[in-house]
């Protein structure tokens, strides 16, 4: 028996891991590629027609059953794929772990100071607050000011722990929220 590229012959003495059994599956492997090639041009059909249905489809109902047609084929390529596993294997930027925890909280205080002071001239210029007793509201915050200025000055330079540093990430984490 002869294959259509005129490679293969049978013989009575060929066995089932014969010449015969490794040609034909090379030339299967030649023929066909590989699954993951398969799936990628599936899902990058799928996203191209799906643009397509969404950019000249007028109607809504057709362009809905299109579009989940076309999003049935995207998941199960992608799933097949890996694009998930592609995705969570990603390079991750490294931890930056801030080393002057305490002067950066000092800083943040003194600029959060700052504001206020700011706000409470903004108030009296605008008639929200009593002038004197926003003066003297304004004397106690630079009196404040001073204060953190001091301490900045005595905290620069020194390294924090591990629990400050651990302080940090936990105010972070409730800022955030």
């Amino acid at each position: 028996m002869s294959s259509a590229s005129g490679e293969i012959q049978q013989t009575e003495d060929s066995g089932p891991d014969g010449p015969e059994r490794r040609s034909v599956t090379a030339l299967a492997e030649a023929l066909m590629p590989n699954q993951p090639s398969l799936e990628l041009i599936a899902l990058l059909a799928a996203l191209v027609g799906d643009a397509l249905v969404l950019l000249f489809i007028d109607d809504p109902w057709m362009r809905l059953l299109l579009g989940l047609l076309l999003l049935a084929v995207i998941v199960w390529s992608s799933a097949r794929i890996g694009v998930l596993d592609i995705i969570t294997r990603a390079p991750v930027e490294p931890v930056y772990k801030r080393r002057f925890v305490r002067l950066r909280g000092q800083v943040q205080q003194l600029l959060d100071e700052i504001r206020r002071l700011n706000w409470m001239a903004v108030d009296v210029e605008r008639g929200f607050r009593n002038r004197e007793s926003a003066t003297q509201e304004m004397d106690i915050i630079e009196t404040r000011l001073k204060e953190l200025i001091a301490q900045i000055r005595s905290t620069a330079g020194q390294l924090s722990s591990e629990v400050d540093t651990e302080l940090d990430s936990e105010q972070k984490d409730s800022a955030a929220t």
